[in-house]
Formats: C-alpha cells, structure tokens, sequence
C-alpha cells in the first residue's frame, strides 16, 4: 500500500500567509506553525488538486511551495 502527504509550506512573511491557511484548512488541511513558516498538511487532498484550489482563490504560486511525499506501507505476512 502506498500512501502521500502534502504538505504546503507558506512564510510567515508573505501579506496574505493567514488567507492561505485559512483556504488549506477549509480543505481539509491541518495547519501549524513552524518558526518562520505555516505549514499544512493532509493525506487526503493531493498536491495537483490544492495547488489548483490555491490558484483558483487568487493566490499566486510564489507565495507558497508544495511538496508531495510517498510513504510505502509495508503489512505483516
């Protein structure tokens, strides 16, 4: 079984940081902050299918990074 993370990354910085994270968690997203950063996070929404939301809401692809991870898990036999 392979499972994802997405993860969207926005610095703190940016005038329209809150925006963003307020848009990932009416997503589904959950959302931290991390030193300098928002970070959000779901196993569920693929990065393709967020970024396009993201966009879709006005933002402008430079002001956040997504990133899509796999994670094999390996079941017992």
């Amino acid at each position: 079984m392979v499972d994802h993370l997405t993860r969207i990354t926005v610095d703190l910085r940016e005038p329209r940081a809150e925006a963003i994270a307020r848009t990932l968690a009416e997503q589904g997203f959950s959302v931290r902050r991390e030193r300098r950063r928002l970070v959000a996070d779901s196993t569920v929404v693929e990065a393709q299918e967020a970024k396009r939301a993201l966009l879709a809401c006005g933002f402008r692809d430079r002001e956040f990074q997504v990133q899509l991870e796999y994670v094999r898990q390996w079941g017992i036999l």
